[in-house]
């Protein structure tokens, strides 16, 4: 497993955030849980270190980036990160060490989402969001994507037209339109130059796997 660089703020921080999670009123699903959370918590860390930016901003905004969580086909998903993003503020002062950083993590955290559609207004901001994108990229993506679906009750794809080719695309009733709709977009926009080198191997791992399912689907085209 991944680990963090230790920080005087990490253990208390990481400890708090556990017990929330067990005290949600709304179950996780499997792409949504602490495991992710840690891994976007690595990569903000690893893409901090060679942009410059403050990692103790990017760590703990990573860390509280999905502090607050709704299922993705409920109402409130998107507003998800602005409501964590009040509580950031509460959380960081209550954390020895990360008092004066309270309003930039609170802001990398609102700017994270892409369905919540805020940008950026700082590098750390910007490291964050990367993050958490490349997290819906490559091998680890794909898992996600297919996790996020099943916990609501959406299908892998459509049995007579998987690839949307006579009729509007639904990620929320097929898992495989989510490539479309969104995975596949996220490469082009991230923000720092790290993000975009990473994101250009993961984005190969999509197109391969979806080039391997259309020959499994449609061995006639082929």
């Amino acid at each position: 497993m991944l680990q963090l660089v230790p920080r005087p703020w990490l253990p208390a921080l990481l400890a708090r955030l556990k017990a929330h999670l067990a005290e949600e009123p709304f179950p996780r699903d499997a792409a949504h849980d602490l495991a992710h959370i840690l891994r976007v918590a690595r990569l903000a860390e690893r893409i901090a270190a060679e942009e410059g930016a403050d990692a103790d901003v990017c760590v703990a905004g990573a860390l509280l980036h999905d502090l607050v969580y709704r299922p993705k086909n409920h109402p409130e998903s998107p507003l998800t990160a602005r409501m964590a993003a009040e509580l950031v503020p509460l959380w960081c002062r209550e954390t020895p060490g990360l008092e004066s950083r309270a309003d930039a993590v609170a802001a990398a955290v609102a700017s994270h989402s892409w369905s919540g559609g805020e940008k950026p207004t700082s590098l750390e901001a910007e490291v964050v969001q990367d993050a958490d994108r490349l997290e819906a990229l490559g091998a680890i993506g794909i898992a996600r994507v297919f996790a996020t679906g099943a916990s609501f009750g959406a299908g892998l794809w459509h049995p007579e037209d998987p690839w949307g080719e006579g009729r509007d695309l639904d990620d929320k009733a097929w898992s495989l339109d989510h490539f479309e709709r969104k995975l596949l977009k996220l490469a082009a926009g991230m923000r720092t130059g790290a993000g975009r080198r990473l994101a250009e191997a993961r984005q190969a791992t999509l197109l391969r796997y979806l080039d391997d399912l259309r020959s499994e689907l449609d061995p006639d085209s082929q």
